[in-house]
């Protein structure tokens, strides 16, 4: 089974990479926006979370945990692994996962964090935000995620090199290349 977790600034290309990669390797999607955006609409605690998101500050760990860990028992029966994409995002949050792996005799097979200018990726979350109307893709709350990212989130590289865990991608060039770039990666994963 392969688990992975997709990270990156916001903008970086996360979740689009996430869908092709899923798509070509049978893995499930577990888009943590996605996932937090469905609540939103729907659940019963969409209100409490859209009032987090936005402002562009991260939803407390509790609830996150809980949606994630939910969404990725269920998908486990149907599908050769999974992609968290958008999680963890601090320390607490990587730990649950962890945990969470070992309570269920899984294993967390690579981090593929895509890199990317954080002034390209303010450019592709504002040209996004004219496209597809999330309420969080706007000039003030993008400097409040990348605040979030900065502080919070991107401490995990260490986290995630010190296991060796860990491969960089340049998020830059076209969706096809950086695609092309990932398969190489997964396609030396033991089977």
């Amino acid at each position: 089974m392969t688990n992975l977790i997709f990270f990156g600034t916001p903008g970086a290309g996360k979740g689009t990479q996430a869908e092709l990669i899923s798509q070509k390797y049978n893995l499930t999607h577990l888009s943590s926006g996605h996932i937090l955006r469905q609540e939103m609409t729907s659940g019963e605690l969409g209100a409490e979370i859209k009032s987090y998101v936005d402002k562009g500050v991260l939803v407390p760990n509790e609830l996150v945990i809980a949606m994630m860990e939910k969404a990725a028992k269920a998908s486990w029966m149907n599908n050769q692994g999974v992609i968290f994409d958008g999680y963890p995002r601090n320390l607490e949050q990587a730990e649950s996962l962890e945990n969470f792996f070992k309570t269920n005799n899984l294993e967390l097979t690579a981090v593929l964090n895509l890199e990317i200018s954080e002034e390209e990726a303010k450019k592709r979350i504002l040209l996004r935000g004219q496209n597809s109307g999330r309420s969080d893709d706007n000039p003030e709350t993008v400097s409040e995620r990348f605040k979030t990212y900065h502080e919070q989130t991107k401490p995990l590289i260490d986290y995630y090199t010190a296991s060796e865990k860990i491969k960089t991608i340049d998020g830059a060039p076209d969706i096809e290349t950086v695609f092309k770039n990932i398969s190489q990666i997964i396609d030396q994963f033991p089977k």
